[in-house]
Protein backbone atom coordinates (compact mmCIF):
# COMPACT_ATOMS: atom_id res chain seq x y z
CA UNK A 1 0.00 0.00 0.00
CA UNK A 2 1.19 3.50 -0.82
CA UNK A 3 2.37 5.40 2.25
CA UNK A 4 -0.09 8.17 1.46
CA UNK A 5 -2.95 5.71 1.88
CA UNK A 6 -1.90 5.01 5.47
CA UNK A 7 -2.21 8.72 6.25
CA UNK A 8 -5.62 8.84 4.59
CA UNK A 9 -6.85 5.85 6.59
CA UNK A 10 -5.30 7.31 9.74
CA UNK A 11 -7.15 10.56 9.14
CA UNK A 12 -10.44 8.68 8.75
CA UNK A 13 -9.98 6.66 11.95
CA UNK A 14 -8.95 9.81 13.82
CA UNK A 15 -12.04 11.70 12.61
CA UNK A 16 -14.25 8.79 13.64
CA UNK A 17 -12.56 8.72 17.04
CA UNK A 18 -12.98 12.49 17.51
CA UNK A 19 -16.67 12.36 16.59
CA UNK A 20 -17.28 9.51 19.02
CA UNK A 21 -15.26 11.28 21.73
CA UNK A 22 -17.22 14.53 21.36
CA UNK A 23 -20.53 12.64 21.51
CA UNK A 24 -19.48 10.83 24.67
CA UNK A 25 -18.16 14.00 26.32
CA UNK A 26 -21.24 16.12 25.58
CA UNK A 27 -24.09 13.63 25.93
CA UNK A 28 -22.98 10.27 27.33
CA UNK A 29 -20.49 10.64 30.18
CA UNK A 30 -23.07 9.12 32.53
CA UNK A 31 -25.07 6.99 30.13
CA UNK A 32 -24.73 4.47 27.29
CA UNK A 33 -24.98 5.40 23.62
CA UNK A 34 -28.10 4.04 21.87
CA UNK A 35 -26.25 1.02 20.47
CA UNK A 36 -24.49 0.22 23.76
CA UNK A 37 -27.38 -1.25 25.75
CA UNK A 38 -28.49 -3.98 23.28
CA UNK A 39 -24.93 -5.28 23.06
CA UNK A 40 -24.52 -5.10 26.84
CA UNK A 41 -27.75 -7.05 27.35
CA UNK A 42 -26.64 -9.70 24.86
CA UNK A 43 -23.30 -10.04 26.65
CA UNK A 44 -25.15 -10.32 29.98
CA UNK A 45 -27.17 -13.28 28.71
CA UNK A 46 -23.95 -15.00 27.62
CA UNK A 47 -22.69 -14.81 31.22
CA UNK A 48 -24.89 -17.81 31.98
CA UNK A 49 -22.27 -19.93 30.19
CA UNK A 50 -19.51 -20.94 32.60
CA UNK A 51 -17.20 -21.71 29.69
CA UNK A 52 -17.58 -18.25 28.16
CA UNK A 53 -17.23 -16.64 31.58
CA UNK A 54 -13.97 -18.50 32.18
CA UNK A 55 -12.63 -17.66 28.71
CA UNK A 56 -13.46 -13.95 28.63
CA UNK A 57 -12.43 -13.38 32.25
CA UNK A 58 -8.97 -14.76 31.52
CA UNK A 59 -8.76 -12.99 28.16
CA UNK A 60 -9.42 -9.62 29.76
CA UNK A 61 -6.88 -10.30 32.51
CA UNK A 62 -4.16 -11.22 30.01
CA UNK A 63 -4.38 -7.72 28.54
CA UNK A 64 -4.84 -5.94 31.86
CA UNK A 65 -2.29 -3.77 33.67
CA UNK A 66 0.01 -6.58 34.82
CA UNK A 67 -0.72 -9.10 32.09
CA UNK A 68 -0.44 -6.48 29.39
CA UNK A 69 2.99 -5.36 30.54
CA UNK A 70 4.21 -8.97 30.52
CA UNK A 71 2.81 -9.54 27.01
CA UNK A 72 4.40 -6.32 25.70
CA UNK A 73 7.80 -7.05 27.24
CA UNK A 74 7.82 -10.63 25.94
CA UNK A 75 6.90 -9.51 22.45
CA UNK A 76 9.59 -6.81 22.48
CA UNK A 77 12.17 -9.37 23.60
CA UNK A 78 11.12 -11.79 20.85
CA UNK A 79 11.40 -9.04 18.24
CA UNK A 80 14.79 -7.90 19.46
CA UNK A 81 16.54 -11.10 20.56
CA UNK A 82 15.08 -13.75 18.26
CA UNK A 83 14.14 -11.91 15.08
CA UNK A 84 16.84 -9.21 15.45
CA UNK A 85 14.29 -6.53 14.52
CA UNK A 86 15.76 -3.49 16.29
CA UNK A 87 13.71 -0.89 14.39
CA UNK A 88 10.53 -2.92 14.86
CA UNK A 89 11.23 -3.23 18.59
CA UNK A 90 11.71 0.52 18.93
CA UNK A 91 8.53 1.25 16.98
CA UNK A 92 6.54 -1.29 18.96
CA UNK A 93 7.80 0.00 22.33
CA UNK A 94 7.05 3.58 21.27
CA UNK A 95 3.52 2.60 20.30
CA UNK A 96 2.88 0.84 23.62
CA UNK A 97 4.18 3.70 25.75
CA UNK A 98 2.50 6.39 23.65
CA UNK A 99 -0.85 4.60 23.72
CA UNK A 100 -0.75 4.27 27.51
CA UNK A 101 0.06 7.95 28.02
CA UNK A 102 -2.43 9.25 25.46
CA UNK A 103 -5.21 6.96 26.62
CA UNK A 104 -4.72 7.90 30.26
CA UNK A 105 -4.89 11.61 29.41
CA UNK A 106 -8.04 11.20 27.29
CA UNK A 107 -9.75 9.18 30.02
CA UNK A 108 -9.14 12.01 32.49
CA UNK A 109 -10.41 14.64 30.05
CA UNK A 110 -13.58 12.75 29.07
CA UNK A 111 -14.34 11.44 32.57
CA UNK A 112 -16.89 8.86 31.52
CA UNK A 113 -18.20 6.64 34.33
CA UNK A 114 -17.96 2.89 33.95
CA UNK A 115 -21.23 0.98 33.52
CA UNK A 116 -22.61 -0.32 36.80
CA UNK A 117 -24.87 -3.08 35.48
CA UNK A 118 -24.17 -6.66 34.45
CA UNK A 119 -20.73 -6.83 36.07
CA UNK A 120 -19.20 -10.17 36.94
CA UNK A 121 -18.47 -10.46 40.65
CA UNK A 122 -14.71 -10.66 40.09
CA UNK A 123 -14.80 -7.24 38.40
CA UNK A 124 -17.27 -5.52 40.71
CA UNK A 125 -14.69 -3.14 42.15
CA UNK A 126 -12.84 -2.19 38.96
CA UNK A 127 -12.04 1.50 39.23
CA UNK A 128 -11.03 4.18 36.75
CA UNK A 129 -12.80 5.93 33.93
CA UNK A 130 -14.41 4.18 31.00
CA UNK A 131 -13.69 5.97 27.71
CA UNK A 132 -11.71 4.89 25.76
CA UNK A 133 -11.00 1.30 26.75
CA UNK A 134 -7.34 0.81 27.65
CA UNK A 135 -7.53 -2.92 27.01
CA UNK A 136 -8.92 -2.29 23.53
CA UNK A 137 -6.23 0.18 22.48
CA UNK A 138 -3.57 -2.09 23.95
CA UNK A 139 -4.87 -5.13 22.04
CA UNK A 140 -5.06 -3.02 18.88
CA UNK A 141 -1.45 -1.90 19.32
CA UNK A 142 -0.24 -5.43 20.10
CA UNK A 143 -1.92 -7.30 17.25
CA UNK A 144 -1.85 -4.35 14.88
CA UNK A 145 1.92 -4.08 15.34
CA UNK A 146 2.34 -7.78 14.69
CA UNK A 147 0.33 -7.44 11.47
CA UNK A 148 2.21 -4.39 10.18
CA UNK A 149 5.64 -5.77 11.08
CA UNK A 150 4.85 -9.00 9.23
CA UNK A 151 3.12 -7.25 6.32
CA UNK A 152 6.26 -6.55 4.30
CA UNK A 153 7.72 -9.97 5.04
CA UNK A 154 4.75 -11.93 3.71
CA UNK A 155 4.89 -12.26 -0.07
CA UNK A 156 1.62 -14.10 -0.55
CA UNK A 157 -1.51 -11.90 -0.62
CA UNK A 158 -3.67 -14.64 0.89
CA UNK A 159 -1.24 -14.92 3.82
CA UNK A 160 -1.51 -11.18 4.46
CA UNK A 161 -5.30 -11.36 4.39
CA UNK A 162 -5.34 -14.39 6.70
CA UNK A 163 -3.03 -12.69 9.20
CA UNK A 164 -5.11 -9.50 9.05
CA UNK A 165 -8.33 -11.41 9.74
CA UNK A 166 -6.70 -13.32 12.61
CA UNK A 167 -5.42 -10.10 14.21
CA UNK A 168 -8.84 -8.44 13.88
CA UNK A 169 -10.52 -11.45 15.50
CA UNK A 170 -8.08 -11.33 18.43
CA UNK A 171 -8.60 -7.59 18.86
CA UNK A 172 -12.38 -8.02 18.72
CA UNK A 173 -12.18 -10.82 21.29
CA UNK A 174 -10.35 -8.59 23.76
CA UNK A 175 -12.80 -5.76 23.07
CA UNK A 176 -15.78 -7.99 23.71
CA UNK A 177 -14.21 -9.42 26.86
CA UNK A 178 -14.43 -5.94 28.44
CA UNK A 179 -18.13 -5.73 27.59
CA UNK A 180 -18.71 -9.31 28.76
CA UNK A 181 -17.28 -8.74 32.25
CA UNK A 182 -19.32 -5.54 32.51
CA UNK A 183 -16.65 -2.86 32.93
CA UNK A 184 -16.96 -1.08 29.56
CA UNK A 185 -19.60 0.12 27.16
CA UNK A 186 -19.22 -1.13 23.56
CA UNK A 187 -18.55 2.48 22.53
CA UNK A 188 -15.56 2.52 24.91
CA UNK A 189 -14.02 -0.42 23.13
CA UNK A 190 -14.69 1.08 19.68
CA UNK A 191 -13.01 4.26 20.88
CA UNK A 192 -9.96 2.30 22.01
CA UNK A 193 -9.77 0.49 18.68
CA UNK A 194 -10.00 3.71 16.64
CA UNK A 195 -7.41 5.37 18.86
CA UNK A 196 -4.99 2.48 18.45
CA UNK A 197 -5.48 2.24 14.69
CA UNK A 198 -4.87 5.98 14.30
CA UNK A 199 -1.54 5.69 16.10
CA UNK A 200 -0.47 2.70 14.01
CA UNK A 201 -1.52 4.16 10.66
CA UNK A 202 0.14 7.52 11.22
CA UNK A 203 3.44 6.08 12.45
CA UNK A 204 3.83 2.98 10.27
CA UNK A 205 5.15 4.90 7.21
CA UNK A 206 7.87 6.46 9.39
CA UNK A 207 8.80 3.02 10.71
CA UNK A 208 9.08 1.73 7.13
CA UNK A 209 11.19 4.74 6.15
CA UNK A 210 13.77 4.09 8.87
CA UNK A 211 13.69 0.34 8.28
CA UNK A 212 14.44 0.83 4.58
CA UNK A 213 17.22 3.31 5.41
CA UNK A 214 18.78 0.79 7.80
CA UNK A 215 18.75 -1.92 5.12
CA UNK A 216 20.45 0.38 2.60
CA UNK A 217 23.07 1.31 5.18
CA UNK A 218 23.87 -2.37 5.67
Amino acid sequence: MNKKNYYILGTLTTLAFLILTVLVKIYYTHAPLPFDSPIQNWAFHLQSSSGLTFFFSHMTNIFGDKGGIIVAVLLALVLYLIFKEKKATIWFATMVISSLLINTAIKMIIGRDRPEIHRLAAFANEAGKSFPSGHSIFATIIFGSIFFICLRKLKNKSSKIALGILCLILIATVMFSRIFVGVHYPSDTIGGFLEGMSLLLFTYPTFIKYQEAAKKAN
